[in-house]
């Protein structure tokens, strides 16, 4: 046992007491006391000896050594009599003598109440609050949540200054004389003492903005003063990048081709630029647009290396003009060509260049590009360049402007026409014209160093920011544009086509209506961000603890929330982050060394993003690329063009593998396409970890591109040892609230972990109406190392093929669920102070009452949202029912409950609303089914069933209590049909039950025609059809099942036309599939049988 002295004590010892410690074998001093050297020894005290002639005093000794050790930091967790505790290696220690800083209050702002016996969380989100204080969960494990979380949100009292439309920037800001603008607050608050928190609240209206609103470091709060930007009680100010037009609107009388009674109008607008977007009475309105497909291209333009500072690579033979077809309805004579766009799209990406000048020749229009941006469009792999001969959307053609809601502007003429839509007053719309890129830009001085901080706006509107594509300046020639191989960035520089070897320094990020790099503790709140030109909130660089918390993020032209950036593959990049001498190597940078780091403990939670990426169809409404501690929680996604949500970056390329092993696996478990080296050897990427996206609702996705999901993912999002995996658990997709035939026609996918995906768990996930797979976990790209359990869907379409991967999922074709995956779904989404931000055309109330059909047993309780008024009613009660009574089919209780009471009688249940003010809402949609399934046959009438030799449809039939007959002969259970045909199953019940007749379908497609069976072949060796398809326009592919980008030029894919009876295998070794596709390269089909190459 340890003897313990208390140093104080030593000050009373008698030279008696003294004698009882013996001398100390070294010469080394802790502490001095009435001319007594003392020393420790053995965990001990002891004197030392007065025979030492070189004395040392070990200044790194504290005041609890020897019986608690001394920290080798300087951080206080408390304080008491004793002195100042660390708490370090799991076990308290003492603060060393040496330390000068502050006291445990002035060191707790990372700290929290249950440290050490639980770890601070590194993010604000609270899950649970006790009488010990709030909780969150990371990483599986309970931690505390920060001090600093909480300790800046009293804001008791009046505002320190005011803002309102009625204000005036002279004015002294006070409530009598407010300012007019944020941005004049913003410089009040820079000029004065930060020793409380700062209040500036914000009347109700329209605050038009003249240039972006900066904040620096000088506008920060502080540890004692947070600031606080507040919309005022019942107000919604809008803070507008755009301006109110006020001119009057006449008839446009030269708009003469107008039919069944529309009139186009007119007014005055003076702008020296394109206008892409107005908004009417807060709705955006459409520029004219038609689809053409081009005849031909014409020129031969060049790039060369170091021409200028955007050249970074040599290209030759782009085309510089696309000619289109006479009778088109494109005049060369048309105004403003220069604002004309033309698009073309591919899966998953969508390519702009916009025109130069028209002209007449070449038998059609030609339009010549804006050059040199015209060529970076053309500069992209893997099938998404912009193609001048494939289909193109030809947009913002005076002579097109047809139908409401749409509008042209004049530039030339300084004149803006507009349709009005049905219902719509000339003389009482009102429209916004946005001016401004970008309305909010929060940047500290000095990044790593200087940061803004400490700053919460709430219950505020960012609306109406302006973009006109990428401009590129090429010594005072522009041309504009947009550009991407994927997802929320731009090509900044012409570089290599394959974005991978310059370690995607040629992109870079759109602009954003809030801009936010080197930031702390910053908090977007209870507001709106909507209507911008291009992306709604960017979350770039140096940027921690960042909430973005119950906001509506609406109708943004690109991506509702982007985090980070594609160049954080590494931090601080040396000259080792280089693929090759030609290169774009750290030089290209945008953070050079010294200034860059990945974003830290964003959180995400309880956001409305509808309707987003309406431009840039290409973006996701949530986009992330590295960052540590992600926490994207309860947020709803609904009606999106692409993906969901997409988070990480770097597909395989950077993950270190020397083309031998990659974390205990080695070349042979991989893919023939990623047994290849990875870029840098040896240097994998370690930004991207820890990340959380759980309890999300996504909905609608892919209503222009695919191969996407609901959640899609690139790059690995962990250590090696399963430390700091990320997890996205007890998330609902729904692809299509339309039921959907699981075909493989297009790679609409549940989850879509993508290339070098791994260190993910999926854990009680609910995902239907898929049109690919509900997990693609296949064999693709060094995919490896994730975990799905406890997974509920509608079809067991998945692919499970890559290294290390487990898929645990619970089937229902019917969309019925137990209990754990009926709560996923009913606690998806927005939490309850949150889902007034829905309309009850999205979700109706019964969505949140009864969430998903579900199967319990009688006595059961059912949860609820408890969402409705105390007087409101809930009933569950047998569809049909009119009168409500309680029963043994039918039971009740309040709307503001949290479950209820099912029936006790087995049946199929529909949930009733009986509001208080008497009405009855229409029977739910979703379904309470009591007892076990009745179910006689596992087909319904008039549904089709896609099938297949490999994957047939096998009927399930209840021939206990029936006698079943298929077009009219007996058939058992199990019986399996894998042809296409229709089919009449008659049920004859035994017993009392009801009788029964199914007429339903099924349908091969022609990829599983062509392909019944797995084959396996060797190099090139020749696959035999089992049918031959007799359209010789249609194409047939021997590929990856995540490849959907067909180039004849791929070696590592083989084709044939339609027509052929046989066609060669790839030369690689590996898996693929057999798919059909149309002369345009879109999928038709794709085969269940794969072709397996050694």
């Amino acid at each position: 046992m340890i003897k313990f002295v208390p140093l104080l004590s030593l000050l009373f010892l008698s030279s008696k007491y003294v004698q009882a410690f013996s001398d100390c074998s070294t010469c080394r001093v802790v502490t001095v006391d009435d001319n007594i050297y003392w020393g420790v020894e053995n965990n001990d005290w002891c004197i030392v000896p007065s025979t030492c002639s070189n004395v040392v005093v070990d200044t790194r000794q504290c005041f609890s050594d020897p019986d608690y050790p001394c920290c080798e930091g300087c951080k206080v967790i408390q304080e008491d009599k004793d002195g100042k505790w660390g708490y370090e290696n799991n076990e308290w220690c003492g603060i060393k003598d040496s330390c000068t800083d502050g006291s445990a209050s002035n060191n707790r702002e990372n700290q929290c109440f249950s440290y050490p016996d639980y770890p601070c969380c590194k993010s604000c989100v609270e899950v649970y609050e006790d009488d010990l204080g709030k909780w969150g969960i990371e990483n599986d494990v309970w931690c505390g949540i920060k001090d600093s979380c909480n300790k800046q949100n009293n804001f008791s009292g009046e505002a320190d200054f005011y803002v309102a439309t009625n204000g005036d920037d002279s004015n002294p800001g006070t409530k009598d004389a407010p300012f007019a603008s944020l941005d004049k607050a913003r410089q009040a608050v820079r000029n004065v003492s930060k020793t409380k928190n700062i209040i500036v609240e914000i009347a109700d209206g329209f605050y038009p903005v003249d240039k972006t609103i900066k904040f620096t470091s000088e506008d920060s709060g502080n540890n004692r003063s947070t600031i606080l930007y507040r919309a005022a009680q019942g107000a919604k100010p809008v803070i507008s990048g755009g301006e109110l037009i006020t001119g009057t609107w006449t008839k446009a009388t030269e708009v003469n081709w107008l039919r069944n009674g529309l009139t186009a109008y007119k007014t005055p607008l003076k702008r020296d630029k394109k206008l892409r977007a107005i908004y009417v009475n807060g709705d955006r309105a459409d520029m004219t647009s038609k689809k053409i497909k081009p005849s031909g291209k014409s020129g031969n333009y060049s790039v060369r290396k170091g021409q200028a500072s955007w050249a970074w690579n040599s290209r030759n033979g782009m085309a510089d003009a696309v000619i289109f077809p006479s009778n088109a309805g494109l005049s060369a004579n048309t105004r403003n060509p220069q604002n004309i766009e033309l698009d073309s799209s591919s899966t998953w990406a969508r390519q702009i260049v916009c025109v130069n000048t028209l002209s007449n020749g070449n038998g059609g229009v030609v339009a010549n590009l804006q050059m040199p941006y015209g060529a970076f469009a053309q500069n992209l792999g893997w099938g998404t360049a912009y193609s001048p001969t494939s289909e193109n959307t030809v947009t913002n053609v005076f002579e097109w402007l047809s139908n409401p809601g749409q509008f042209y502007f004049d530039q030339q003429g300084s004149t803006l026409y507009y349709i009005p839509r049905n219902g719509e007053n000339i003389n009482d719309i009102e429209v916004v014209v946005p001016k401004l890129d970008t309305i909010l830009e929060m940047r500290g001085n000095t990044p790593l160093s200087s940061y803004v901080q400490n700053i919460i706006f709430d219950g505020i509107t960012f609306a109406y920011s302006d973009w006109n594509l990428y401009e590129l300046n090429d010594n005072g020639k522009l041309s504009h544009g947009y550009a991407s191989v994927q997802g929320a960035i731009v090509m900044a520089a012409f570089g290599q086509e394959d974005q991978h070897n310059d370690i995607y320094r040629t992109y870079d990020v759109p602009v954003s209506a809030i801009y936010i790099n080197s930031s702390r503790n910053i908090k977007f709140i209870n507001g709106e961000i909507r209507h911008t030109g291009s992306l709604g909130i960017h979350l770039e660089n140096d940027v921690n603890d960042i909430d973005v918390t119950g906001n509506y993020i609406a109708k943004t032209s690109g991506a509702g929330i982007v985090i980070g950036h594609p160049t954080h593959v590494y931090e601080n990049d040396t000259n080792n982050h280089s693929v090759g001498y030609d290169f774009a190597g750290p030089d290209k940078e945008k953070f050079k060394r010294g200034t860059e780091s990945v974003p830290k403990n964003i959180s995400v939670t309880n956001n409305y993003l509808l309707e987003n990426c309406y431009s840039f169809s290409g973006h996701s409404p949530i986009t992330s690329f590295y960052t540590y501690n992600l926490q994207v929680l309860h947020n709803f996604i609904y009606k999106c063009s692409y993906s969901g949500m997409s988070i990480g970056w770097g597909w395989c390329e950077f993950d270190g593998f020397d083309g031998r092993s990659l974390y205990g696996m080695n070349a042979n478990q991989f893919d023939g396409y990623s047994k290849g080296a990875a870029r840098l050897i040896g240097l994998p990427t370690e930004t991207s970890k820890n990340n959380h996206v759980n309890y999300n609702r996504v909905e609608e996705i892919c209503s222009l591109l695919s191969d996407a999901g609901g959640i899609y993912t690139l790059g690995k999002q962990g250590n090696s040892d399963w430390s700091e995996y990320s997890e996205m658990s007890y998330n609902y997709i729904n692809c299509k609230r339309q039921g959907q035939q699981a075909d493989g026609s297009r790679r609409v996918n549940g989850f879509h972990p993508d290339e070098g995906s791994a260190y993910i768990k999926f854990d009680g996930n609910v995902v239907t109406n898929i049109v690919n797979n509900v997990y693609e976990l296949n064999n693709w790209k060094r995919k490896h190392d994730m975990s799905v359990t406890n997974s509920f869907s509608n079809t067991d379409r998945s692919e499970t093929t890559a290294p290390k991967c487990t898929l645990d999922q619970y089937v229902n074709g019917d969309y019925i669920w137990p209990l754990k995956g009926y709560e996923t779904v009913l606690y998806s989404g927005l939490e309850d102070e949150y889902v007034y931000m829905v309309g009850k055309d999205v979700m109706p109330d019964t969505y949140y009452e009864l969430a998903s059909n579900v199967r319990l047993s009688a006595g059961d309780e059912l949860p609820r949202r408890g969402l409705l008024k105390a007087t409101d009613t809930v009933w569950l009660a047998p569809k049909g029912t009119s009168s409500f009574k309680e029963g043994s089919n039918m039971t009740k209780s309040a709307g503001n409950e949290k479950s209820m009471k099912v029936p006790s009688s087995p049946g199929e249940y529909k949930m009733y609303i009986k509001y208080a003010n008497g009405s009855v809402s229409q029977p739910s949609q979703f379904t309470l089914y009591i007892g076990k399934s009745n179910k006689a046959a596992n087909v319904a009438d008039g549904k089709d069933y896609m099938v297949s030799k490999k994957r047939p449809l096998t009927l399930e039939l209840d021939q206990n209590n029936y006698n079943f007959k298929l077009n009219g002969q007996n058939v058992n259970n199990g019986y399996s049909i894998s042809t296409t045909g229709r089919w009449t199953l008659q049920a004859q019940s035994k017993g009392n039950g009801d009788s029964f007749t199914a007429l339903f379908t099924t349908t091969v497609t022609e990829a599983n025609r062509i392909l019944t069976k797995d084959v396996t072949v060797g190099s090139e060796g020749t696959i035999k059809f089992d049918e031959i398809i007799s359209d010789t326009s249609k194409i047939i592919w021997i590929a990856s099942n995540s490849l959907t980008a067909f180039d004849e030029s791929d070696p590592s894919i083989s084709y044939a036309k339609g027509g052929s009876s046989s066609m060669k295998a790839p030369k690689s070794a590996g898996t693929y599939v057999l798919t059909v596709t149309d002369a345009y390269k879109k999928i038709l089909s794709t085969s269940d049988a794969v072709v397996i190459v050694k």
